[in-house]
């Protein structure tokens, strides 16, 4: 398999383990029930469950009789048989969670951090206590990395990321001779997007869109359940779709990105070019001036909810997704971003679209990273 091909996205057969333990994590199902849930036919089933049990993450238990016929043996997650370890880099700390074969937390931890000092350093620093922990270091099997800016996953190295003012890094090979166990490095989105996939919308749908909207507008893609990250890992970058082309500029040296216009520095240098605040705004001044219903704050969220909803229209109406799941730091914003984006989207997609709003907190995309790793270090090569 070519690099390109890897990076593309996980091909489907290298995620079928991680989404069997995702299934069966909450509940025991037997192989035919995983196969009619995932898609999938008997005999890919009984080849992975079967590996999965050699490694000892699965095991059956007492076989179920219901009629004639053979009896049908269901078969449970062994949560605890291994554990992957996700951090997610922020401009200012670490979040890092330590996640089980199911999906659950062991436990989150958080840590100061500073992008202008050496990254290798911190970033193994930060991994070694749980790594040299008795009671979880032998059970890590993987580190997930999620970080903002563009990643090439197949080469494992940060192409850009203006919020942390890093190029060229290439984390992965510097991080994998430190580190004892496999690391793994992908976009934020994405990691949260391949989390999705595993432990929320993909329950329930094989393609939809996740979007981000955090210090500036993501999107992650899922078609036949796969992530899809493009040739050189840069699908997603939703918040660089034009817009406008005497629009504001934005930071990638174009003018009128999506970005330039809901970005939370966008937003508040609008609200201050508008005259309705000074100076300085930040994400959390946005939301108090928007719950107190200051003069014109709703009314600009709305405008710019419209922007986003129809280019959201624009990208269902191409990939033909049936959902749409809403994440990200500045999510908080969504109560005053939806009467806008509501009636854009349902009035620019073709066919109804079932968008759902996660609740969010800081250590999801920590958890995404933990996800990516789960799909990796289970993927049947």
């Amino acid at each position: 398999m070519s690099h390109a091909h890897s990076a593309g996205s996980l091909p489907r057969e290298d995620l079928i383990r991680a989404e069997i333990l995702a299934l069966c994590g909450s509940q025991s199902l037997n192989r035919s029930q995983i196969a009619g849930r995932l898609g999938l036919g008997a005999a890919t089933v009984t080849e992975h469950t079967r590996r999965l049990i050699e490694l000892g993450f699965m095991r059956e238990l007492p076989p179920q009789v219901n009629g004639p016929g053979r009896p049908r043996v269901p078969l449970e997650v062994v949560p605890d048989a291994a554990y992957t370890l996700g951090l997610r880099v922020h401009p200012d700390h670490l979040v890092g969670v330590l996640m089980r074969l199911d999906g659950s937390e062991v436990r989150r931890f958080t840590l100061p951090f500073d992008p202008s000092g050496d990254p290798v350093e911190q970033l193994s620093q930060a991994c070694e206590p749980v790594l040299a922990d008795p009671a979880s270091g032998p059970k890590v099997r993987g580190i997930g990395l999620a970080l903002p800016g563009v990643i090439d996953p197949a080469a494992g190295s940060l192409r850009l990321s203006p919020r942390l003012g890093w190029t060229g890094l290439p984390l992965r090979p510097l991080l994998g001779a430190r580190l004892p166990v496999p690391v793994l490095i992908d976009n934020d989105t994405r990691a949260s997007t391949t989390a999705e996939l595993l432990f929320g919308t993909g329950r329930d749908h094989d393609d939809f869109l996740v979007l981000a909207i955090g210090d500036g507008v993501g999107m992650g893609i899922v078609l036949g359940r796969r992530v899809h990250r493009g040739p050189d890992g840069v699908a997603g970058e939703f918040g660089h779709v034009p817009i406008g082309p005497d629009g504001p500029a934005c930071v990638c040296g174009r003018r009128g990105c999506l970005d330039a216009y809901l970005a939370t520095y966008a937003l508040a240098n609008e609200a201050q070019a508008r005259g309705l605040t000074g100076a300085g705004l930040t994400l959390p001044d946005l939301v108090r001036l928007a719950e107190r219903d200051a003069p014109g704050i709703r009314d600009l969220l709305a405008e710019r909810g419209a922007i986003l909803g129809r280019a959201v229209a624009g990208v269902v109406n191409v990939l033909a997704v049936r959902a749409l799941t809403v994440i990200g730091e500045s999510h908080v914003l969504w109560p005053f971003l939806e009467p806008g984006f509501r009636p854009a989207v349902e009035g620019g997609v073709l066919s109804a679209l079932d968008i759902n709003v996660r609740r969010w907190d800081d250590s999801a995309h920590a958890r995404g990273a933990a996800s990516l790793a789960l799909a990796t270090i289970v993927a049947s090569r």
